[in-house]
C-alpha cells in the first residue's frame, strides 16, 4: 500500500538526514493524537539525546529539513509530525485499489521464506469443542496473512489419534459400544456415542481403577499392530477426521496437511535410540528422561512399560517437519497451558544439536472461559463447537429478522452474521488475554463486533445498488484533479492506505488483533464519512465520483480483511 512505501521513503530521508539505521527511525513512528496534525509522528527524545541536543530543536530541523523536500511537518513540543501529499496519496491509493482489487494489500515480501503454522491440532474421537476454537482461528489468520504476503506457508493440523486418551475410548467402545452406530452419513450421531461410552468409562473408572489395565493392553495391542484393535482404530479416527473437517468448513479453515501422532510410530525404536543418545537420556524408575537446562521437570520420552508418549511422537514429527520442508520458522499455535511441553520438546531438540530447534516457536494464547463451569470431556460437560455455530446463527437469524423482516435468504445470512460474529469476536482482542465469551457483545449490531464491521461493507453495497438504479457510471479509477479532500474523506483515505501496513504488523508481531481492530477503525471512519458527507446526493459530479471511489475502495479492503479472517459477509442484512 501507498502509506507503507511513503512511511519506508520518509524513514531513509530521516535516517539519512539524521544519520540513523532508517529501520530505528520507522520503529519509533507513531500517529499524532488528532488526525489534523499530520499522519505520521516522530518521537524526538532518543535522537535528540544522541545528538546531545533538546528534543524540540532537533524536531524543528528535522521538519525545516523534510520541509525542503516537499513534504508538509510541524514541530509539537518533542515531535515532528509529517504530513504526505494527500493528492498523491489519493491517486496511488486508489489506482491500486482498482487495479489490485482481491490482492489489494498483498506483496511478496515473505516469498524467501518457508513458514510452517501447526493449528487447531485436537484429540479426535470427540467432536471439536469449544476450546479449540481460538488455536483454530488464530492459526487460520495468521497462514492467511503469511500466504498473503508471499510467504511459502504450509498448514498443518497435527491431530491426536494415539495414546491414552485414544486406547481409553478404544477400551470404552470394546465393552459398550455399538459398531452399527458408526455410520459415515450420520456423523454427529457417529460422535455422539463416542463421546457417550467416552463418558461412562471415567464414571466407571473411579469404581473400577483396573480399568486401566484394559487401556494398557489396548495400547500395546496396537503398538504390536494387532488387526482387530487397528480395525477399530482405523473406523474411530476415519469418522472422527470427516466430522471435524465439516465442522473446519463452516469456519472456512482449511489445511495443507492433516497428520497425526500415529504417522510417526513406524520405526519409534529406532528414532527413540536416536534421541536417547544424542540427547544424553537417563533411566528413572524404568522410565527414559532427558534432563532439559533451565527447565527443572525433566521430559519423559519413554515410559516404563515400554510405550511412547505425546512428547516422543512431537519430537519425531519435528525432526522429520525439517526435513520435508527446511522451514525457516514453525509456529505452534497450542494454549499457554501446554507452555512445560514445548520448553521441554524445544529443549530436548537444542540438546539432540539441531540448530533450527531456535526456529520453533510456540505462540501460546490465554483461555476463553464460556460461563463459570470447567469444561471437561471426561464428564460430558463441555460446549460442542457445531452446537455454538448453530445457536450464533440461530440467534443471528432472529437479530435479521427483526431488523429487516423481509431480508431474503435469511438462513444463508444467518451462517454468515453467526458464525462470522463468532471468528471477529475470538480475534479481537490480544491473543495473550483470557477472554469471556458473550453473546449479547459478539452479536450486537453496534459496537466493536463482527456484525458492525460486516453492516459497514453491506452499506457499501446498498450505495452502489442505489448508484446503479439512478444510472451513475460504475466507479473507476480517477484522478483528484482539482478537488480538494475534507477532513473525513482525508482521513478514510489514510485509513484505506495503511491496509499493507497492518498485515506486515499482523505478522511482525504474530498478533491477528491488529487485523481485526483496523477493520474496526475502517467501518467507524467509514460510517462518520457516510453519515456526514452526502454522497450520491452531492451535486457536483466529480465529487460525486470521488465519494464514491473511496466508498468502492472500503468496500474492497473490508472485503479482503474478511477473507484474511476467514468471515463470508452477504449482500444484505
Amino acid at each position: 500500500m501507498p502509506f507503507q512505501d511513503l512511511r519506508a521513503g520518509l524513514a531513509r530521508e530521516i535516517g539519512s538526514f539524521l544519520g540513523e539505521d532508517a529501520a530505528a527511525i520507522e520503529a519509533s513512528f507513531g500517529a499524532p493524537p488528532k488526525p489534523e496534525m499530520g499522519h505520521i509522528a516522530l518521537p524526538c527524545f532518543t535522537f535528540a539525546k544522541k545528538a546531545g541536543k533538546a528534543s524540540n530543536k532537533l524536531a524543528e530541523e528535522i521538519c525545516a529539513h523534510l520541509g525542503a523536500k516537499g513534504l508538509r511537518c510541524q514541530v509539537a513540543g518533542p515531535y515532528a509530525n509529517i504530513s504526505f501529499d494527500l493528492t498523491e496519496l489519493y491517486e496511488t491509493t486508489l489506482k491500486q485499489v482498482f487495479d489490485k482489487g482481491a490482492q489489494y494489500g498483498a506483496d511478496t515480501s515473505g516469498s524467501d521464506q518457508k513458514i510452517l503454522v501447526e493449528y487447531c491440532s485436537p484429540n479426535i474421537a470427540k467432536k471439536l469443542a469449544f476450546h479449540h476454537i481460538r488455536s483454530t482461528l488464530i492459526g487460520n489468520v495468521l497462514s492467511n496473512v503469511h500466504k498473503f504476503l508471499g510467504y511459502d506457508t504450509e498448514r498443518i493440523n497435527f491431530v491426536g489419534d494415539w495414546g491414552t486418551q485414544f486406547c481409553r475410548l478404544m477400551a470404552a467402545f470394546e465393552m459398550w459400544g455399538d459398531k452399527s452406530k458408526l455410520n459415515e452419513k450420520a456423523l454427529s450421531a457417529s460422535m455422539d456415542h463416542l463421546l457417550e461410552v467416552y463418558v461412562r468409562f471415567h464414571k466407571e473408572l473411579e469404581g473400577k481403577p483396573d480399568l486401566l489395565d484394559r487401556v494398557a493392553q489396548i495400547q500395546k495391542r496396537l503398538e504390536r499392530g494387532d488387526q482387530g484393535a487397528l480395525s477399530l482404530w482405523e473406523t474411530i479416527r476415519r469418522i472422527s477426521l470427516l466430522a471435524m473437517e465439516q465442522t473446519l468448513k463452516r469456519m472456512h479453515v482449511h489445511f495443507d496437511h492433516v497428520e497425526g501422532e500415529s504417522a510417526y510410530l513406524k520405526g519409534i525404536e529406532t528414532h527413540l535410540e536416536s534421541i536417547k543418545q544424542k540427547a544424553g537420556a537417563e533411566k528413572s524408575e524404568g522410565a527414559w528422561i532427558v534432563q532439559v537446562p533451565e527447565v527443572s521437570t525433566p521430559a519423559l520420552i519413554q515410559k516404563s512399560d515400554g510405550t511412547t508418549l505425546y512428547l516422543t511422537r512431537d519430537l519425531v514429527a519435528a525432526m522429520d517437519r525439517f526435513q520435508r520442508f527446511q522451514f525457516d520458522k514453525s509456529y505452534y499455535i497450542v494454549s499457554s497451558q501446554q507452555k512445560l511441553h514445548f520448553q521441554q520438546l524445544f529443549g530436548v531438540l537444542k540438546k539432540m544439536g539441531f540448530e533450527w530447534a531456535d526456529k520453533c516457536e510456540h505462540l501460546s494464547f490465554g483461555t476463553v472461559r464460556f460461563g463459570t463451569e470447567k469444561m471437561s470431556t471426561r464428564e460430558g460437560n463441555i460446549v460442542i463447537l457445531d452446537d455454538l455455530l448453530n445457536q450464533a446463527k440461530e440467534l443471528a437469524l432472529k437479530e435479521c429478522t427483526q431488523k429487516n423482516p423481509t431480508l431474503a435468504n435469511k438462513e444463508e445470512v444467518a451462517e454468515m452474521v453467526g458464525i462470522g460474529a463468532i471468528i471477529f469476536g475470538e480475534l479481537s482482542s490480544h491473543i495473550q488475554r483470557d477472554i469471556d465469551f458473550n453473546w449479547k457483545h459478539i452479536l450486537a449490531f453496534d459496537g466493536e463486533t463482527g456484525p458492525y464491521v460486516q453492516y459497514s461493507l453491506v452499506r457499501c453495497y446498498s450505495l452502489f445498488r442505489k448508484a446503479t438504479e439512478k444510472g451513475e457510471p460504475a466507479a473507476a479509477f480517477a484522478p483528484l484533479g482539482e478537488l480538494k479532500l475534507g477532513a473525513e474523506e482525508e482521513v478514510l483515505l489514510l485509513t484505506l492506505a495503511r491496509f499493507r501496513s497492518v498485515l506486515h504488523q499482523v505478522v511482525r508481531e504474530k498478533e491477528p488483533f491488529y487485523l481485526s481492530r483496523y477493520l474496526i477503525d475502517l467501518a467507524k471512519t467509514f460510517n462518520r464519512f457516510y453519515y456526514q458527507l452526502p454522497i450520491l446526493q452531492a451535486t457536483d459530479p466529480q465529487l460525486r465520483a470521488m465519494r464514491l471511489n473511496l466508498v468502492k475502495a472500503t468496500q474492497t479492503v473490508l472485503e479482503n480483511g474478511f477473507s484474511l479472517l476467514g468471515i463470508q459477509c452477504p449482500k444484505e442484512m
